[in-house]
């Protein structure tokens, strides 16, 4: 049986760290929350975790920079609101089942959707890199508030603004 839990990955560290280096990058991420308890600079990860029979077999993770004064850029005139990183991993296992894309759904709904509905009025986004984009790019996220190319070389401009707001650069 399939079950999500939606958690603050504070709470779970212990848990993605006994999975070892499946978690790439993340692994330094549930380091430091285990080792401090919290993130820096406001940062918060929210984790949507996927077990299937009480063995878990993916999760994604939000860096939610919501409550990050550092992440706001006023170009041109407008303020773009980077609002987090989406993350997703899948237990090697578990790979090409479609459960990456049924995590995206889920965090989209419930982190993702409130979080982008809480900023109308400026311009914000959630950035998905790499193999993360197309499953985001599945979710009912508008193009408008993703972004895929941010940890490029090109310009604010070129990653985020042309992106989010072509109609800036007319």
């Amino acid at each position: 049986m399939l079950r999500f839990e939606l958690d603050n990955a504070k709470n779970c560290a212990e848990e993605l760290l006994a999975l070892g280096q499946i978690n790439m990058k993340m692994w330094y991420t549930f380091q430091w929350l285990n080792e401090h308890g919290e993130l820096r600079y406001g940062t918060q990860a929210e984790i949507v975790k996927l077990y299937l029979d009480d063995q878990l077999v993916a999760y994604s993770l939000l860096e939610n920079y919501e409550a990050c004064s550092d992440k706001r850029k006023c170009f041109k005139g407008q303020v773009y609101q980077d609002l987090g990183v989406v993350h997703f991993v899948t237990l090697p296992e578990y790979r090409k089942r479609g459960y990456a894309g049924m995590l995206a759904d889920e965090i989209y709904k419930e982190y993702i959707q409130p979080l982008l509905a809480r900023h109308q009025g400026i311009f914000c986004y959630i950035v998905a890199t790499e193999r993360a984009v197309p499953l985001m790019q599945s979710t009912e996220i508008s193009p408008q508030h993703l972004v895929t190319q941010f940890y490029s070389d090109i310009t604010f401009e070129e990653k985020v603004v042309k992106q989010i707001n072509p109609n800036a650069l007319k």
